[in-house]
């Protein structure tokens, strides 16, 4: 059996960054990195790599407390990334070093609904109130855009102090700093168990059989974590569950120059706004669809792929019609039963969370691994912990709100995929039609203490005779666990 001080469970982006930060923390640590090679089914390798936090910024997001609280530690990620990037470059090959592509445009137009609009104006707001340098754009005049006539954006601004750079360069240059580490270690494999005795971890069980011991393990596996913790039942149901946001990404070569900067939109109808970024020549990156379910999705889907392309030629380049497509990507964001992450330590002693970052895992990577190293190492963290991973599901909804917003989301969905009915009074019918579903979905599902986040709705009406028990009963657990 191997022996270390500390396992990082997860090979993406907090996983390679946390091992990095313990080993900048302490060079001496031996560390085990473990994760499959091909990252199957990981958010990271398909990622986009916005380094944004203004960008992301949406109405809900700034109503409550939590919401609050999560801008803040993007903000707080936003400062770290030029000195984390030196000092990864300090220590990797010329051809390896990282640059952040600056600049990003966000725009709005009229292929989604309301609910981008009050994120357009919840991001200028916020925006006003930090003191972050941004402009208003002339929405006409961005840089490698030239969407169809009926996809035009209505309005644009310009935020210099954001970008984007290439997750695939980030994940390689993180792990060749493992590779040339004397006392860090890449393991190809998957954890299945964590190891216990007496009330603190030991180490941990690979699914080929390996064990390997430690007395500090880090779960940073992102969807993959959940398995891990319900081999543990107690601890688990005590944990917000962690499902999956299962997206697709696309990879196009230009035949000329594009995009000089990252272009998007807000984000809209369940998911992150559709965007695209330059990565380097001609290479161009778009994305991203977001589907929530239970189990990782492993293979995007034709509809998928007709969906994203659809997107990029109308409302972005319809000149791309004829570039070559590169590749498509699959990943899966972790996302837990109430949005917010898991970040810290558990009662089982030993055992580190560090999940359900949802969309933001590799952009707060740097500050989030920093302040998981210096709490391994009995220090005081980068900012208060107010998502440990052991608590109740966080209430961000009242049940009005959460069907409300919901609506917003499935006409933005109704808008985005060109629905047609009557012309005359279509928009009624298609709300109505919506509005019933959510009624009946929040009925049935008659929780009053914990509501089911808009975000989630998705996988209770994909399966609903299957899933609104799925819910019902996992709330029954949550009660029980914290009576």
């Amino acid at each position: 059996m191997d022996t270390y001080d500390i396992v990082v469970a997860g090979n993406g982006a907090l996983g390679l960054a946390t091992a990095r930060a313990l080993s900048l923390e302490d060079a001496s640590l031996r560390i085990a990195v473990v994760g499959p090679k091909g990252r199957p089914a990981g958010a990271s390798a398909a990622a986009g790599a916005m380094l944004g936090c203004y960008g992301e910024v949406t109405a809900a997001l700034l109503r409550t407390e939590q919401g609050r609280a999560k801008h803040a530690k993007s903000v707080l990620a936003s400062r770290l990334w030029p000195a984390w990037l030196e000092s990864i470059n300090a220590e990797v090959s010329a051809e390896q070093r990282l640059a952040i592509t600056p600049g990003t445009f966000v725009f709005c137009n009229s292929k989604s609904g309301t609910i981008e609009d009050a994120s357009f104006a919840a991001m200028q707001k916020a925006l006003q109130e930090s003191g972050e340098p941004w402009e208003n754009a002339d929405q006409n005049r961005i840089p490698g855009m030239n969407p169809t006539g009926d996809a035009r954006p209505t309005r644009a601004l310009f935020l210099p102090g954001e970008g984007c750079l290439d997750a695939s360069r980030l994940l390689s240059a993180l792990t060749t700093l493992v590779e040339q580490s004397p006392n860090q270690t890449l393991i190809d494999g998957a954890v299945t168990r964590l190891d216990v005795r007496n009330g603190r971890v030991t180490g941990v069980t690979l699914a080929d059989g390996r064990t390997i011991a430690a007395s500090q393990v880090v779960l940073a596996m992102g969807v993959g974590t959940q398995a891990v913790l319900d081999e543990l039942p107690e601890l688990a149901r005590r944990i917000p569950r962690i499902f999956c946001g299962g997206g697709t990404s696309l990879l196009l070569e230009a035949q000329t120059p594009s995009l000089t900067h990252a272009v998007r939109t807000p984000n809209r109808a369940f998911a992150c706004g559709l965007h695209g970024l330059p990565r380097g020549g001609n290479r161009l990156y778009f994305g991203a669809t977001n589907i929530l379910s239970v189990k990782p999705m492993t293979r995007t889907s034709p509809a998928d792929m007709f969906f994203i392309l659809d997107c990029v030629l109308e409302q972005i380049d319809q000149d791309l019609c004829i570039s070559e497509l590169v590749g498509w990507q699959t990943g899966n964001r972790p996302v837990t039963v109430d949005t917010c992450p898991l970040i810290g330590g558990t009662s089982l002693e030993g055992l580190w969370l560090l999940t359900g970052t949802y969309r933001d895992g590799l952009f707060l990577s740097p500050l989030l691994g920093q302040h998981i190293a210096k709490r391994i190492r009995g220090q005081r963290g980068l900012f208060d912990e107010t998502f440990l991973p052991e608590r109740k599901p966080v209430v961000l909804w009242t049940r009005d709100g959460a069907r409300a917003e919901a609506l917003e989301h499935f006409m933005a969905m109704g808008w985005e995929h060109s629905i047609e009915l009557p012309k005359i009074g279509w928009h009624r019918l298609f709300e109505r039609t919506y509005k019933e579903l959510l009624d009946s979905l929040y009925d049935e599902l008659g929780e009053e203490e914990f509501i089911l986040p808009p975000e989630l709705l998705a996988i209770a009406a994909s399966n609903r005779k299957t899933m609104v028990p799925f819910f019902r009963n996992y709330y029954a657990e949550v009660r029980k666990a914290w009576s």
